[in-house]
């Protein structure tokens, strides 16, 4: 995904949408997942597309509907809209990778759960996400090559949260530091420097040894990074790279294509940000349609400080999830902005 395209626009979701129609149309879409399958090596990849074809095209319209319809709601509905609308985005770029799914019926469950909801003490922030055995987000992830993960792992909300560049403030606000911060990438002699705020080692619970050997631990070895010396007086973290990798696991977009560094989850696994998105809103749509007197409460009562950072989110994922798919439909990066 090296192509950076770079659209300028004065309705960025409108002009988001309006390039999800070249798929909408029937020998567009057969020609797009032929050329996929074939250069997946398929065999009669012809013939897979034929097939594949309607489910495809059919699940890219079904989500711009979920989404329209989710872009004119309340909060009181809008996270169940667009759960549903990223459902039907996941099995479009599954249909890309495996003409034949849903090839099970295994696979059409939700592949997520949470815990039982406790009406007395119950923290949106401390709620647990459980990875099932299989469903439709264990294909997703799959098929964005993400880290293996297990039956039963769990994820808590807020550490979810604390990586989405987006959010940065706003979590910030309510619950503290979070576990992504901007990054400065610029040529220096020698290679490329990243400039890191200093807090961001302390957040991760690190030495600068140790924090060094997690950079290169996820780079590639003609990519290490050192030290300078000597070291910014400035509050600045600054680290050397000897070639630039803006597709770093440790590094994501936010919607204006700027660049910010992540810590990894526990067990230092990197989880793509389409995933993150994914069982955030399985959480809010469970909460909207199974518990609406707790929804209710968290949303419309003003009782709980999560309702600031819950509506941030609903507002930031319908614009960027959308985008995530796109990026990896045509495998090119789009970045809409306003002038």
């Amino acid at each position: 995904m090296h192509k950076v395209n770079r659209i300028r626009t004065e309705e960025p979701y409108r002009k988001l949408w309006d390039m999800f129609v070249f798929f909408e149309n029937e020998q567009t879409a057969s020609r797009f997942l032929r050329d996929k399958y074939e250069q997946m090596g398929l065999p009669e990849a012809k013939r897979y597309s034929y097939l594949a074809t309607p489910k495809f095209m059919y699940s890219i319209k079904q989500a711009r509907e979920y989404y329209k319809a989710a872009a004119c709601c309340d909060i009181v509905t809008k996270p169940l809209l667009l759960y549903y609308g990223m459902m039907s985005l996941a099995r479009a770029l599954i249909t890309t990778r495996d003409p034949e799914y849903p090839s099970t019926t295994s696979v059409l469950k939700h592949g997520l759960s949470t815990r039982k909801l406790k009406r007395s003490d119950y923290q949106f922030a401390t709620d647990e996400i459980r990875i099932q055995k299989d469903g439709l987000f264990v294909v997703l992830h799959q098929t964005l090559d993400g880290p293996p993960l297990e039956s039963g792992q769990r994820f808590r909300i807020q550490d979810l949260l604390s990586v989405l560049p987006e959010l940065i403030h706003c979590y910030e606000q309510v619950y503290g530091p979070p576990s992504v911060c901007e990054v400065d990438i610029q040529p220096c002699e020698g290679g490329f420097r990243w400039k890191l705020p200093r807090s961001i080692v302390q957040a991760s619970g690190k030495t600068r040894a140790e924090f060094l050997a997690l950079l290169n631990r996820y780079s590639e070895k003609e990519d290490s990074f050192t030290y300078p010396d000597p070291l910014d007086e400035q509050g600045w973290l600054c680290l050397h790279q000897k070639s630039v990798c803006l597709e770093h696991p440790l590094i994501l977009d936010d919607i204006s294509g700027n660049f910010h560094f992540r810590l990894p989850h526990e067990s230092e696994l990197i989880i793509p940000e389409i995933s993150l998105h994914f069982m955030l809103m399985f959480v809010l749509g469970m909460l909207c349609r199974y518990e609406t007197e707790r929804w209710g409460e968290l949303v419309l009562a003003f009782m709980s400080q999560d309702m600031y950072i819950i509506n941030e989110f609903l507002n930031v994922s319908m614009r960027k999830f959308p985008n995530l798919i796109l990026n990896h439909l045509f495998e090119e990066k789009f970045l809409f902005y306003t002038p």
